[in-house]
């Protein structure tokens, strides 16, 4: 009996510690959780119990990576050197040969260790940067990343690039997957594009050089800081930083691409020597949605300038951001605008700050701050992404259940970036004087934000406007705010009566305030800021412009007008111009418009636009809020433009008609660009030029055209969808129709004689052709091979007649071609 009582003893004392040490243990995880910003053990339990099931519902792709021994060792080598030193350094980081297998689909690639810290290489799961060699690839990239999902955060950095897709910021293909290596199960790994031709496809842009500032110098920085060695490094700054290529063993062998990028340093170096504002040098509206995309998202961390990656854009001349590293989901206590303002340009201001000076570049971030901040976006883009996201969650839970997509931060960040854009006051107002019919309001800044003054409203209702520069400055952090000066077109002396009100918003903002001005004068050290001037020609300096602001148009004068200096239109307006019309293009004028314009010539008087002394201008229609439509218009002679890259007629996101329209030029010089846009050509003529047509990822419609003497190409077809209809290409001296990224193109009764080829079709494209004839040509119909990014292309030739070339169709392998209904297999 006795040992029973003690046997009960003893496991009552068991239970006992056992479920102290269970208490414990516990109570060690949920604070061990809690240190890793996890809300702690129970709702961990709860995301392993809830999600983890969900992993079953999808089957993840799988890349298996092979490497031999002697490139194994080199990789090992790499990632102890870094753990040693704590940083993965480029040298003795070299690519390696490997081979990738998925679906059943072997290619050969290079790939080496990538990453700077060392959480690239942590236990098994390294990072790798993958270039598939020839026409390999993966999920249509050739460069790509693979790496702990952990280095981007899990499944924000998805959320992250799904959004800035959406924002039409250039944006990285980024997603999960299962990664073998050399046969081992690593587990669930994140892929992520990496620079080059595929990457901007992928994202409807004109190819052009893809950038970074040199991080080189700036790492050797840290590595100095992580070895405690501190000393006064001007090399780490961004202004001693060069401007590096993606890709420049390409670059080297490319005379078009080598010669954007020198634009585009070139361009970069005058914005950093302050000659330039940052909204004529960068995308301004996609630049501050990428700044405002950040602040939502808690990506501040991503605000510095070796983090920042761009696209240079050949058309327009400008620089593109590129969606990168967001480093979040972090909770905010600032925007990153706030404190930024400068109003002037200055070479010793930061990269950001230099964006943030910009009043172009503000006010579209702010605009874009007020639109992200709205719960409405949030709950849009997560509708319309809930399936991809269950998809991509699926496939993390697999491994990692408890990194979920959680919205406290992202909420929390809203409500933040409301209260600090609801300021209580934007300044302190006190009166000024009288003097030559203006009257001046003494402004002392309060907030880290600009604030833009509007008007003045007199308590009868009168609204006097402001007389020049009226954004009030910033206040520095923990400085007084210097006063500044403003002034009104009015010499009224109860302007400073107590129901007077000034009249003002934040920058950009559209949300508009009110403020009594104080009744007294600040006397005290009044200034007024110095504000550059590099704003193009105003419309009243253009004499046979017609300009009727109050009705929005804008009509060109009957008559022969000599341009001299570019022509830039504002967005707002309808134009229009009618024969009897010449416009002569001189010293490489340009005219530059926002706004659609409409011509309309006769058949024996057309609208002429032209240069005289072939200074190589051209006519640009971008962004336009509406369509354009030109009737009877000659484009001709417009001479050799400086940079190649400039067609005499462009349209990017412009849609137009042209009917009975001409368009000549010499072999040097590309003759018509459509970027995004809708085009239709009706009983028009394309003679001579370099490029005739080329058409970027736009919709277009050819009728009843003919289009001669081409130095190169008659029609570039790169994206989008084309339809050519009875119409003639002839005299072609390299290609009749060039057509490859996925593009859809259909020919009715269509004659094309070109030198080279008559059709060429490349990357996944689909050629429909019916009652067609190539009536020259070393190749008729060349279908090139099928490349692994892009899948098969499909031609579909009904009575078309090829036989007149040397060689009527050629077929690489892996394509679809039926000719009258029977199948025509690969040559070559």
């Amino acid at each position: 009996m006795a040992k029973k009582k003690n046997k009960s003893k003893k496991v009552v004392w068991i239970l006992i510690v056992s479920s102290i040490l269970v208490v414990c243990g516990g109570w060690v995880a949920d604070r061990m959780l809690k240190q890793r910003d996890h809300p702690g053990l129970r709702t961990f339990l709860s995301q392993w119990y809830h999600n983890y099931p969900k992993s079953f519902a999808v089957e993840p792709k799988l890349l298996s990576i092979t490497v031999g021994q002697y490139e194994l060792d080199r990789l090992q080598s790499v990632v102890d050197a870094a753990r040693e030193r704590g940083v993965i350094i480029p040298e003795g980081n070299d690519y390696v040969s490997a081979e990738l297998t998925s679906e059943g689909r072997t290619f050969k690639a290079k790939i080496r260790i990538k990453g700077k810290m060392t959480d690239h290489v942590k236990g098994d799961k390294w990072s790798f940067r993958v270039i598939a060699k020839k026409d390999g690839g993966f999920l249509g990239m050739k460069r790509f990343s693979l790496q702990h999902p952990g280095t981007r955060n899990y499944l924000y950095e998805w959320f992250h690039q799904q959004l800035a897709k959406g924002e039409g910021i250039v944006a990285l293909r980024y997603g999960f997957i299962r990664v073998e290596f050399n046969g081992e199960d690593r587990g669930v790994y994140a892929y992520e594009e990496h620079f080059g031709p595929d990457l901007l496809e992928n994202n409807s842009r004109v190819e052009g050089p893809l950038f970074r500032f040199d991080p080189g110098l700036f790492w050797a920085h840290r590595l100095n800081e992580m070895n405690s060695l501190r000393f006064n490094e001007p090399f780490a700054e961004y202004q001693a930083a060069a401007v590096d290529a993606y890709g420049t063993g390409g670059l080297a062998k490319d005379p078009r691409q080598l010669g954007y990028f020198e634009e585009a340093v070139a361009l970069m170096s005058e914005f950093r020597h302050a000659r330039l504002p940052a909204s004529k040098v960068f995308d301004a509206d996609k630049v501050a949605r990428r700044l405002a995309l950040l602040d939502i998202l808690g990506g501040h961390r991503s605000l510095d300038w070796s983090d920042a990656k761009f696209y240079y854009d050949p058309v327009l001349q400008r620089i593109e951001p590129v969606a990168y590293e967001s480093f979040s989901a972090q909770a905010i206590v600032d925007i990153a605008g706030s404190g930024q303002w400068s109003g002037i340009q200055s070479q010793a201001l930061d990269i950001h700050a230099a964006w943030f000076s910009d009043p172009v570049l503000f006010r579209a971030y702010i605009h874009h701050l007020e639109r992200f901040a709205d719960p409405k976006y949030l709950d849009s883009a997560l509708a319309a992404l809930k399936p991809a996201l269950d998809s991509a969650a699926a496939t993390i839970y697999a491994e990692f259940p408890y990194k979920e997509l959680e919205l406290d931060t992202y909420n929390r960040n809203r409500r933040v970036i409301n209260t600090i854009l609801d300021v209580p006051k934007g300044f302190h107002a006190y009166r000024g004087g009288t003097r030559n019919d203006t009257t001046s309001v003494i402004a002392v800044p309060i907030v880290t934000l600009p604030i833009e003054v509007h008007m003045l409203k007199l308590g009868n209702g009168t609204e006097v406007m402001p007389v020049g520069p009226a954004i009030v400055p910033i206040r520095t952090q923990r400085r007084a705010g210097d006063p500044f000066t403003l002034r009104f077109a009015t010499a009224d002396t109860t302007v400073f009566a107590k129901d007077t009100k000034l009249i003002y918003s934040v920058v950009g903002s559209s949300k508009l305030r009110e403020m009594s001005i104080l009744p007294f004068a600040f006397v005290d050290g009044m200034k007024a800021d110095v504000w550059p001037n590099k704003d193009p020609a105003p419309l009243s300096a253009f004499s046979f412009l017609r300009v009727d602001e109050a009705a929005g148009t804008i009509q060109f004068g009957s008559g022969n007008h000599v341009l001299d200096k570019d022509l830039i239109i504002p967005s707002g307006y309808r134009v229009t111009g009618s024969a009897p019309l010449h416009l002569d293009l001189q010293k490489g004028a340009r005219i530059i418009s926002n706004s659609p314009i409409d011509l309309l010539g006769m058949e024996d008087a057309p609208i002429v636009i032209h240069s005289s002394d072939r200074s190589g201008g051209y006519v640009r229609l971008q962004n336009t809020s509406a369509p354009s439509k030109w009737r009877h218009v000659r484009s001709e002679g417009m001479g050799s433009s400086p940079n190649t890259t400039q067609a005499s007629l462009q349209f990017q996101e412009a849609d137009i008609t042209l009917l009975e329209c001409t368009i000549s030029e010499d072999r040097s010089r590309d003759l018509l660009l459509a970027i995004r846009s809708s085009v239709a050509i009706t009983n028009g003529q394309v003679l001579g030029g370099k490029d005739q047509i080329t058409l970027v990822y736009a919709h277009t419609m050819i009728q009843n055209c003919r289009v001669n003497a081409a130095g190169d190409e008659a029609l570039v077809v790169k994206g989008g969808d084309l339809i050519v209809m009875n119409s003639q290409l002839n005299n072609t001296a390299g290609i009749g129709i060039k057509i490859s990224a996925a593009a859809i193109v259909s020919l009715e009764s269509v004659i094309i004689g070109a030198v080279n080829k008559g059709i060429e079709v490349n990357e996944a494209s689909l050629l429909k052709a019916s009652n067609t004839v190539i009536t020259s040509a070393a190749i008729g119909i060349d279908v090139n091979g099928e490349e692994m990014r892009y899948g098969p292309s499909t031609v579909d030739l009904v009575k078309v007649d090829a036989t007149k070339a040397e060689k009527a169709i050629t077929v690489g392998k892996g394509n679809t071609v039926n000719m009258d209904g029977k199948a025509v297999g690969p040559q070559k």
